[in-house]
């Protein structure tokens, strides 16, 4: 192999070439490539962070949720507990209500008992001259009932 001055042009002018390709191509493919490559770690950087925000936010609003949903339900059991103890009074009033009314109509039950075994006691008299003028066929006066006899058939 023989190194002649043709051997010699050609090296530099493939080195020249290489450095005006290096200038006019490479160096500002490497330029956009880089801008490209910051670019893409930037959006990567940004959406990381919305991610992160966004967990954030989501973690908020489910502690808010739960938050809302303690409230409510603390709200309905205190709104339950106020309703029981209405029921409870108004259950209680008609219960007391009534224990008075069913007591009033024992009383009168009881007095009309009494009026009528009275009004029954003081008939009896004619009550057993008719019976006797039925079985016999004639009148005759019944006297001297024993009061303790009749109040202990009547009254008890």
């Amino acid at each position: 192999m023989e190194f002649n001055a043709t051997f010699l042009v050609s090296i530099i002018s493939f080195l020249v070439f290489v450095y005006l390709m290096n200038k006019i191509l490479y160096a500002p493919m490497e330029k956009i490539v880089a801008e490209r490559q910051k670019f893409i770690d930037d959006n990567f950087d940004s959406a990381d962070e919305n991610y992160q925000k966004a967990d954030e936010l989501s973690a908020q609003r489910d502690e808010k949720l739960e938050g809302a949903k303690n409230d409510a339900r603390s709200k309905y059991i205190d709104s339950v507990n106020d309703f029981k103890s209405q029921k409870s009074n108004i259950v209680s009033k008609a219960q007391d209500e009534t224990d008075g009314e069913l007591a009033q109509a024992y009383e009168n039950l009881n007095n009309i008992s009494n009026e009528t075994k009275e009004g029954l006691k003081s008939r009896m008299t004619d009550l057993a001259n008719d019976i006797v003028e039925k079985v016999l066929g004639y009148r005759s006066e019944v006297q001297g009932f024993d009061n303790d006899a009749v109040d202990k058939i009547l009254y008890h």
